[in-house]
């Protein structure tokens, strides 16, 4: 159970973040998370943050005309009382411009902040994703 904050951030739960792992050649790489919103009001991600990244930025995959494309959103909204999945292939947290290699077993701070200015720091391991998507991953475009 967590404790409960004086902010909005207090009614987040994040579980099972991590942090796809890239060749040391890579500079870029994705996280992903479970976000739970227990309140009974629509919330949202509006940006995120970490040291180990020179730019951070909230995504979504899109279909376009038979291609999956990513996309960067203004924010990432959570229903209020269900959990939205930050997944390979869906919403997900860009990480550009990496500021050292990322392996297996290594963390990676987040600061995710809300739309109501609260914010929640979480530690999210690296990780191997197997099955990085479906069908039309070799078509993918930034």
């Amino acid at each position: 159970m967590q404790a409960v904050a004086a902010d909005g951030a207090s009614s987040i739960s994040i579980n099972d973040p991590y942090v796809r792992a890239v060749p040391p050649v890579t500079k870029t790489t994705a996280a992903f998370m479970q976000v739970q919103n227990s309140s009974d009001a629509e919330r949202a991600i509006v940006s995120a943050s970490t040291p180990a990244a020179g730019t951070v930025e909230l995504h979504t995959h899109e279909h376009d005309n038979g291609v999956m494309r990513m996309r960067q959103v203004p924010k990432i909204v959570l229903p209020p009382s269900e959990t939205v999945s930050l997944e390979p292939g869906g919403l997900h947290v860009m990480l550009f411009n990496l500021q050292s290699p990322l392996a297996p077993g290594d963390e990676v701070s987040l600061t995710l902040t809300f739309d109501d200015g609260s914010s929640k720091q979480i530690t999210a391991p690296v990780r191997h994703v197997e099955k990085m998507m479906h069908k039309g991953h070799h078509n993918m475009h930034h």
